[in-house]
């Protein structure tokens, strides 16, 4: 049954590629046809122009409605070459709705058609539960837009973690997932409707996520153990924002999604509540939304909230139990407050965060959680990171501009800040971590990188590691 299975999910996946190759191909023959037809238009218009100039007619109308011809024609011309597929190496990789600079390539598309980018990781590092080093290919990401109308615009980001979905010979396997998949209808600068698989606007690197965006090999662990990057639901809302001439820029996302599963809740990190998407109960409902502003460009100050019960209609089934039978509702508060600052060579960031759960001694009983396996019904995690590019905006006789960036990272938490009468905290599960490294960067969108890291719990039990890393977005 397995082979089959696997035979079938190869077909596929050769069938989409097929699909995809023949519709881009289908696309740049149809511009490459259209632009020869526009060209030879354009040829047969220019000589009958000559030939009316060599008769001394120009003053007639017909010449004037020639050369109009001739320019509208030249227009359309360049228009269909923008529009084509391949035409997108001029784009500048930036932030536009808040997105990652790569997930934002399809909105600075001219025209209509397909966009393409992606970002990939390499990671060299040591897993610190068995003390194995590790080489991993971390994630590779496609990006997938489609620009229908300059008001309505699909974007998608597919990604392959740990270069195969079989299994190694440690038991461990990747996975082929939709990081998101939505449709933007553009309506105004400052409102505009979103819905699909949506990344959850908490944050910082939860929609930001691309490895030449933070610093490190690793992504911040209060961003992966507290808040769950990369953490995706559906969901649908509003997202803007307003540039003022002398009070700076301040945008938003307020977004309803499928709430989060209390079954997946456990004592050290919230990744299992994570529904990716994938048939999600929707018996709860959470609001999100983020706010961000930027008083002057060097400054950038944000704020997440999220609110949600994360039941999903379940009810606690233990027998040895006293809460066997009562319905969950598990309500959930995320509050998220971050800064950043980036002066000529100096970048400076900061985020924190609290977390508050309901009905934690149901939840427990339901998952089957004693002593101090119980699931935190107070969370709390902070970190700091300070980086200074040495090269500071130097060219050093490139045409890019390269970045070479030591930086620390403090970041200290805790998924166990309380818990509920007849449970204990568990030590390990309050934590702090120092890292230092250094990120290259030869151009803007590739990075290498390399760091030492110190890391500590109140149960003492130390680990350091060493990291190196590879990046790329495009």
């Amino acid at each position: 049954m397995y082979l089959i299975v696997k035979s079938v999910n190869q077909i596929m996946l050769l069938f989409l590629s097929f699909l995809i190759i023949s519709s881009s191909a289908a696309f740049a023959q149809s511009d490459k046809e259209r632009i020869k037809m526009l060209e030879q238009k354009l040829n047969q218009v220019t000589q009958e122009l000559e030939e009316l100039r060599e008769e001394g007619g120009s003053e007639n109308e017909r010449l004037d409605r020639i050369e109009q011809n001739i320019s509208v024609l030249a227009d359309e011309i360049s228009q269909v070459k923008a529009e084509s597929v391949g035409e997108e190496s001029n784009i500048e990789l930036k932030e536009i709705f808040g997105g990652a600079p790569g997930a934002s390539k399809v909105y600075q598309k001219a025209g209509r058609g397909l966009s393409i980018g992606g970002y990939g990781e390499l990671a060299i590092g040591k897993i610190p539960d068995d003390g194995n080093n590790i080489v991993d290919a971390q994630r590779v990401v496609m990006y997938l837009g489609y620009k229908f109308t300059d008001h309505i615009i699909f974007n998608s980001e597919i990604e392959f973690e740990h270069a195969s979905t079989s299994s190694n010979l440690d038991g461990q396997d990747g996975s082929v997932s939709v990081e998101f998949a939505y449709l933007d209808f553009l309506l105004k600068d400052y409102l505009n409707i979103r819905g699909g698989v949506l990344l959850v606007p908490v944050g910082v690197t939860n929609v930001q996520h691309e490895p030449t965006t933070f610093y490190g090999v690793f992504r911040p662990s209060v961003e992966t153990q507290i808040i769950p990057s990369t953490w995706r639901e559906n969901g649908i809302g509003l997202h803007g924002g307003l540039d003022f001439e002398r009070a700076g820029s301040f945008s938003y996302k307020a977004f309803l999604m499928n709430s989060a599963d209390s079954r997946g809740f456990k004592a050290s990190n919230n990744r299992g509540i994570r529904t990716r998407g994938n048939r999600s109960r929707f018996n709860d409902v959470a609001f999100v939304s983020r706010l961000e502003y930027s008083p002057i460009p060097t400054v950038k100050l944000g704020g997440s909230i999220y609110l949600g019960n994360t039941g999903q209609d379940v009810t606690v089934s233990n027998e040895d139990s006293p809460f066997d039978g009562d319905r969950i509702k598990g309500f959930w508060q995320i509050y998220e407050a971050d800064a950043q600052f980036r002066w000529r060579g100096l970048d400076l960031r900061g985020l924190i965060t609290w977390t508050f759960l309901d009905d934690v001694d149901e939840i427990n009983a339901n998952l089957g959680f004693t002593g101090d396996d119980s699931v935190g019904s107070k969370q709390f995690g902070y970190y700091i990171v300070a980086a200074y590019n040495v090269l500071g905006e130097m060219d050093l006789q490139s045409r890019y501009l390269q970045n070479l960036s030591p930086f620390f990272r403090f970041e200290d938490y805790d998924t166990q800040k309380s818990v509920p009468n007849g449970f204990e905290r568990n030590p390990e599960n309050d934590r702090r971590e120092y890292t230092f490294g250094l990120d290259y960067k030869p151009i803007p969108n590739v990075v290498v990188k390399i760091d030492y890291q110190f890391l500590d719990n109140e149960a003492g039990n130390d680990n350091n590691q060493l990291n190196f890393g590879l990046g790329y977005v495009f």
